[in-house]
C-alpha cells in the first residue's frame, strides 16, 4: 500500500497506545511529547548515516524510527520508513538517498498534526 494512501497519525493506534498506559491521557502525551521532540534527530541521525555510507549505522536508526511511528500511530511515516529499510537492505545508495526527502517531510507533517492535535488539542482538532 502507497504511504499516501494510509493516514498520517491513526487515532487508533493512539488510543491504544492510552489504553495499554492505563488509560493515563496525561503519560500518553507525555510519550507522545517526547516522540514530536526527538523527530528532528532521528531524521539527522538516519540522514548522517545514509549520506556518509554507514550502512548498520543507517537501518538501526530507520529500525528505531519505524517502531517508535509503530507505537504513535504515524502510519505514512512508518511506511515510508519501512521502504527505506528495504532500500537500505537492497544495496542501492543512489535511492536509498532519494527517500529522504520524502520522509524528512512526513516526518515534519506528522509532528505538526501530532503536536495540534493530540499533544496540544487546544490547537486543532483532538484525534
Amino acid at each position: 500500500m502507497a504511504a499516501a494512501k494510509l493516514p498520517l497519525v491513526c487515532a487508533a493506534t493512539l488510543h491504544s497506545l492510552e489504553e495499554s498506559l492505563d488509560g493515563e491521557r496525561e503519560l500518553c502525551r507525555s510519550f507522545v511529547c517526547r516522540y514530536v521532540e526527538m523527530w528532528p534527530g532521528r531524521f539527522e541521525r538516519i540522514y548522517d548515516a545514509v549520506s556518509s555510507g554507514h550502512h548498520e549505522e543507517a537501518l538501526d536508526s530507520a529500525l528505531s524510527l519505524r517502531s517508535s511511528c509503530l507505537m504513535v500511530g504515524a502510519a505514512q511515516l512508518g511506511k515510508l520508513t519501512n521502504d527505506l529499510i528495504h532500500l537500505l537492505g537492497s544495496g542501492r545508495p543512489s535511492a536509498t538517498a532519494k527517500k529522504l526527502a520524502a520522509l524528512q517531510a512526513c516526518g515534519n507533517q506528522t509532528a505538526r498534526q501530532l503536536t495540534t492535535s493530540y499533544v496540544d488539542p487546544a490547537q486543532g482538532t483532538h484525534i
